[in-house]
């Protein structure tokens, strides 16, 4: 569960984050204030899970919601199973089968710090944590602690809507890898103040 959740926390905050092409600094400007601009994002997602032991990938479905201020994430599976979890301030809790469950372990704060600058695309904080390569349509991120569970993140940006991402990849070492497509974005609506009860 541990893993599944450090991993969604990359993966939704990476999502505004691939290409191959390195840009300018003007560039990465440009990206960070794309981003900084965002202030509530909404989207369902497809998850699919590529183990090198499986011939088919697992797919998951869900959707999740975030407010930047105030600080607040909800992610969510509904399918095939029902959880995720709920970030609110420096609060987090684990949502399993309609129910709400504290959580205040430490990597459990580190997922809520690591999801904020992701969303807001911090690019000097991210370069303390990540080597970055930009390119023509996302971003690679490569991790310096070696010792993470992640070789590489990979993130495309929307084609449509370039202030949100239309996929993201999460290479492990050994060759699996975890891919989200991101569906129906939409961004700076007003959010149900319940999705964060």
């Amino acid at each position: 569960m541990k893993q599944i959740i450090f991993i969604i926390c990359l993966l939704v905050v990476s999502g505004f984050i691939q290409a191959q092409e390195a840009v300018s600094n003007d560039t990465a400007s440009d990206i960070a204030a794309r981003f900084l601009a965002v202030n509530t994002l909404v989207s369902n997602f497809v998850q699919e899970k590529h183990m090198t032991l499986l011939t088919e990938p697992i797919i998951s479905k869900g959707k999740f919601a975030f407010s930047k201020d105030p600080a607040q994430i909800r992610w969510e599976y509904t399918e095939p199973f029902q959880n995720g979890f709920l970030l609110i301030g420096t609060k987090t809790f684990r949502l399993e089968k309609g129910s709400k469950i504290p959580v205040s372990t430490t990597l459990a704060r580190n997922i809520a710090t690591q999801m904020m600058l992701w969303l807001s695309f911090d690019l000097e904080e991210l370069s303390k944590t990540y080597e970055i390569d930009y390119f023509d349509g996302g971003v690679t991120l490569a991790p310096k602690n070696k010792l993470t569970s992640l070789e590489k993140v990979t993130a495309w940006f929307s084609i449509k809507n370039p202030q949100t991402l239309e996929k993201i990849r999460l290479d492990e070492p050994g060759g699996d890898f975890t891919q989200i497509t991101f569906e129906n974005p939409q961004i700076n609506t007003v959010l149900d103040k319940d999705l964060f009860k």
